[in-house]
């Protein structure tokens, strides 16, 4: 899938930097999650537009007391780097704040992270754990 966006700086980021054209042509493919112990996270993830903000970070920032979403998403991501959503509303994103790719369930809450591994484009296929630091039943990832 080729995606195309305005680029905008990478903050937070002082070790790797992105792509600084105007437009960024992208292949992005598929992510396949597998072997996470969290249900429904297991599955397909497709590419998706950084500016559109996940359905499940907008409930997240309502249960954390009625925050807007626009800001603090545009403050968490680089606004180049595609995120990726299964059918079931799970999302995988980069945080540039703290230079982690994340795994999210449909309602927006944290349930892995990893560092990246020489891409911000892509997450990495394996280091990753829980937010209590465990690697047992973390998920692993292929690209499709």
């Amino acid at each position: 899938m080729v995606l195309s966006w305005p680029n905008k700086a990478v903050e937070g980021t002082p070790t790797q930097s992105l792509p600084s054209r105007k437009t960024l042509d992208l292949d992005v493919p598929n992510i396949r999650v597998s072997r996470a112990s969290a249900r429904g996270l297991n599955s397909l993830y497709s590419p998706r537009d950084p500016k559109v903000i996940p359905k499940g970070f907008i409930r997240a920032c309502g249960k954390a007391g009625g925050f807007a979403p626009r800001p603090l998403w545009d403050d968490l991501t680089t606004g180049v780097t595609p995120w990726f959503e299964n059918k079931q509303g799970c999302f995988i994103y980069f945080n540039c704040n703290d230079a982690h790719w994340w795994i999210d369930s449909e309602q927006g809450s944290g349930m892995y992270l990893a560092a990246p591994n020489g891409s911000l484009l892509l997450p990495p296929t394996d280091g990753w754990m829980t937010l209590t630091g465990e690697r047992a039943g973390a998920p692993e990832m292929s690209f499709d």
